[in-house]
This record gives structure tokens, sequence and C-alpha cells, in this order.
């Protein structure tokens, strides 16, 4: 009870106990994790939504917390004793290794991309900041979910990942091919049996089964779900395995039932309908109602999957051998603002953060683009932009062909790509370098460049092996604006066959790994610069 003091004033009393079992020092850590990497999970996050092969690796930090919660659970209280130096030299150790990771970060957007070593500095922060609050004892009783941590990095998928990604995309769109010969309200391309028509004249609306329809998202982020279930789940390591399985063979009817779904909603209500409202959301929605209902269907496996308690005598009832962590405390707070700050600074990373900084640029109109002795044709429109980069993208193709007055002249035509978009997270979701690994291409070489005013581009060289073809592209990324607001822009310059054709005018660039793409890079580049050169011109008039 309150005690009355002089004036009539109250002296609080004990703190509610719910308020008093709250676990303030597990809250403490996961706030300073968040403040460490908050754009590191801003990231994650805001990939969930796409259709991406590895969208869901943004559960993987909750699933840590499960992991940690149960296995906490289940094992046995550790021994009430602690070395508070060794606990803050492993931590500090730790936290130092994350920091020295986030600062060897690479140099360019399409390095970063790929390799994500933030995501990699993640673990060793969590577990030094484990060691300063909780002791070194209770950092080895979560080894297992830390080091789950790591399955977030996405370069080991990518082998993979690519394999898959064929196999879910040829397999689901044998399927819906079938049962659109019976269902007619869409039809195959000729010549492509990946490519589907919906509707019918000016209304017509093509959607692709490609990367973001295939269905590895799904595989990957129940793989992830179900296997930790699979894990931590009681009953026969057999039934565990079948019913991982049969959740898998789920995830692949309902990502065919959730691509008809689609086309029919389009043959229905439209291309909006289709790809702007049901298409972002289908895919999430679907893959709880899996995760939900083999959930419910675990018990008729013989899987039991039981919620932690606190029972007497296990690591999570008996409280940190650690008592005075305010010091620690402290010393975690001003670590995680140092790689908080670090972490921050990666945005520099994302998709259209350049040199340029403020949009000063119309949109690149890559049929007014003068080159001299170079015409230009219109091939078409890809109306596939708005499934994959949002409802308000283009996405334009045009050809250049030089003549034999052209200072800079190929005897290969140069195909030019424009994407705009108003979402430059799809820009970064759907980089060229994921896509062609994922793809199962053989990258030879990538590297950046300056194309001019600051503009920074990427060059990759990578050969085909189902059609033993040679490709070359040089892209960039910038904002710009049409006077009501900043959007942003994506322009590819490539050619294929690059290393049989002839070059003239073009200046010597850096060296490639791959000599033989050596003068088609050469030529990319000092196309790419005559381009930028040419709109920033434009820009200033």
């Amino acid at each position: 009870m309150p005690r009355v003091l002089p004036g009539g004033l109250r002296r609080p009393g004990p703190a509610p106990a719910v308020v008093r079992r709250l676990p303030w020092r597990a809250l403490a850590l996961i706030a300073l994790v968040a403040l460490a990497y908050h754009y590191t999970f801003t990231s994650l996050i805001s990939g969930l939504t796409l259709q991406t092969p590895l969208a869901y690796l943004g559960f993987v930090p909750v699933l840590a917390l499960v992991i940690a919660w149960v296995r906490l659970s289940r094992s046995a209280a550790p021994l009430p004793i602690h070395d508070r130096q060794l606990d803050y030299i492993v931590g500090l150790t730790l936290i130092a290794l994350a920091g020295s990771i986030l600062w060897l970060m690479p140099t360019t957007s399409a390095e970063f991309w790929l390799a994500r070593l933030d995501l990699v500095s993640l673990p060793f922060f969590v577990a030094g900041t484990v060691a300063l609050l909780f002791g070194t004892r209770r950092l080895w009783a979560v080894r297992i979910p830390i080091l789950f941590l790591f399955l977030a990095w996405p370069a080991p998928y990518i082998p993979v990942v690519g394999d898959a990604m064929r196999a879910f995309a040829d397999l689901a769109a044998t399927a819906v091919a079938r049962i659109t010969t019976i269902l007619p309200f869409a039809s195959v391309a000729p010549g492509d049996p990946t490519l589907f028509f919906v509707g019918s004249g000016s209304s017509s609306f093509a959607v692709s089964i490609g990367s973001a329809c295939s269905g590895v998202n799904g595989l990957v982020g129940y793989l992830l779900l179900g296997g930790v279930l699979v894990d931590l789940g009681q009953g026969s390591r057999r039934r565990r395995v079948a019913w991982l399985g049969v959740g898998l063979a789920l995830v692949w009817v309902l990502n065919v039932v959730r691509i008809l779904g689609i086309l029919a909603a389009g043959a229905a209500w439209g291309q909006a309908a289709a790809l702007d409202v049901l298409h972002p959301y289908a895919g999430l929605v679907l893959f709880d109602v899996v995760l939900f209902a083999m959930l419910a269907l675990a018990p008729r496996f013989g899987v039991r999957l039981a919620l932690p308690s606190r029972r007497p005598g296990t690591a999570l009832s008996i409280p940190s051998p650690v008592r005075r962590v305010r010091i620690a405390l402290a010393v975690g707070v001003v670590c995680a603002v140092a790689i908080g700050v670090s972490d921050g600074a990666l945005v520099r990373y994302s998709a259209v953060a350049g040199a340029l900084g403020s949009a000063r640029i119309a949109p690149l109109n890559a049929l007014n683009a003068q080159l001299p002795g170079w015409q230009t044709q219109y091939v078409s429109a890809f109306p596939q932009a708005q499934q994959f980069f949002g409802s308000a993208a283009t996405w334009n193709r045009v050809l250049y062909s030089s003549d034999s007055s052209a200072p800079l002249r190929s005897s290969a035509p140069i195909y030019l790509d424009v994407i705009n978009t108003t979402d430059p997270g799809t820009l970064a979701a759907y980089g060229l370098d994921a896509c062609y690994r994922f793809h199962g291409y053989r990258i030879d070489g990538t590297y950046s460049v300056d194309v001019g005013s600051g503009v920074t581009g990427q060059v990759i060289d990578y050969h085909n092996p189902s059609q033993g073809t040679d490709w070359s592209a040089l892209w960039w990324e910038w904002p710009y604006t049409d006077g009501t607001g900043t959007y942003y822009e994506r322009v590819v310059i490539f050619v294929t066959g690059g290393p049989d054709a002839t070059y003239a005018g073009a200046a010597a660039g850096p060296t490639v790994a791959a000599p033989r793409f050596q003068s088609t890079d050469d030529f990319l580049v000092s196309m790419g610069r005559a381009i930028v050169a040419d709109q920033l011109r434009r820009a200033v008039s």
C-alpha cells in the first residue's frame, strides 16, 4: 500500500506484478539492435510485399527471437557464476567486429545489394550486446538463434534460387497454360510459354510468370518458417519432415491459384484490379493461409507445437546472474548509436542515391537523344512494368543503329531500355546483377564507371548458357522531376553478341576481367556518356 507523506503526498507503492514481470533487459536488447540496424530492418521489411525470390528473408529476425524464447524455455538454467571482465572483452570485441564489417562496405550500389554485408554484421552485434547485458554464459545458451540470423544474408541463396526459380516458373507456367485451355480467361503468347495475354483489343495486357510469379519466394519463406517449426516441434523426425513436404507442395498449388486469380481478375475487371490490387498482396496473404493451415494440421501429422513456459529450473525462469547492467546498458547505447550512424549511411546505396543529389533533370526521352549519325526506332512498351515496378511505372525499349558517318559507331544494333517508377525500392529489389544471377547466367565481369556529370553507372558482362550468347549492358539510375514531384528512372544500354561486333570512336576504358568484352564495354561507356551529356544539356536549356 502507498504511504501518506506530510502535505498529503503519497509515496508510490511497489510496481504492479505485471510490470515487474516484463523482460525489461530483453526489451532493451531488442531496442538497441533496432537502433543500430534501423536501415537494415527497413530494407528487409519493405521487401516483404515484393514478389522477389528472397522477399521473406525479412522474417528471419522474428524467427530468431522465437527460437531464442523456445530454447531458453527448454534448456537447463546456467550456473549462477559470471566474469564481467570476460563479458566486456567478448561483447566489445564482437561489436567492434560488427562495426568493422559495416565500415568495409562495398563502394557501389550494385555490390551492396548483392553482398549485403550489413546482414553479415548483424549477428555479431547481437552477440556482443547479449554478452554485455546478460553475460557470456547466456550468450552461449542463445548461440543457435544468433547463428540463425545469418540466414537473412541473401548471397548464399543465389546459386540455389536461380535453378529453383527456373524450375518453378516453368512448372507453374505449364500448369496455368493447361488450366487456361479449360478456363479461357488468358492465352499463352506464341513462342513464350511464360507470357500470358489477358483481355482483347486496347484493354489487353500481358502477365509474365517469371521471377515475380515463380513461387520461389513462398518456397524460401516456408522453408525458413517450416524449418524452424520442424526443429522446435515435438514428434518423430519422419512425421515432421512429411509435414514440411506437404506444406511446400501446398505453397506451389496456391501459387498457381494466385496466378490464375490474377489472370481471372484481369479478364473480369481489367489490368488495374489484377496488377495494382491483387498482385502485390495476394502472395503474402496466401502464404499466411498456408502457414496457418499447416499449423492447424500439425496434430494430424503427429507433430505437436508446444508453447514455451517458465518451468522451474529452466534458463527462461532463472534471471541472468548479471545483476547490475546500468554501465553495460550505457556502453550498449553508445555502441548502438555508432553502429546506427554507419547503418543509416547505407541509404546512399538505395536505388537512385548518387552524386546527382536532388532531381534536376526531366525524364529521358530515348527517341530524342541526339547522337550524330545514329537513328532510333521505337521497339515496344512492356506492360510488365506495372507488375514489377508499380502501377505508375513504364518500360520502353528503343533500337539504336549507326551509319558510316557516325563518329561513334557499332556494327551491332544497340538497345536502350528506360524504366520509370515512383517507387525507388522496386529498382533496388529488381537489380540487373541479381536478376541475371538468379536466372543462372554466368557473370563474366561487373564494375562501376563514371558516365559523366556525376552519374555512376554499372557495367555487366554475362553469358547465357542456354542460348550460348554473350551479353553486355551499361545501366544507371537517377531521379527526375516532371514539375509535380520526384520520380526515378533506370536507363539500360545493352547489346547481344558484343565480342563479335566491330566498333569505332570509343574511348579506352578500364581493363575488364574478360578480355573479349573490352571493346564492347569501352563502346557502351562512351555511348552512355554521350547520352548523359545530351540529356543534361537539354535539362540546362
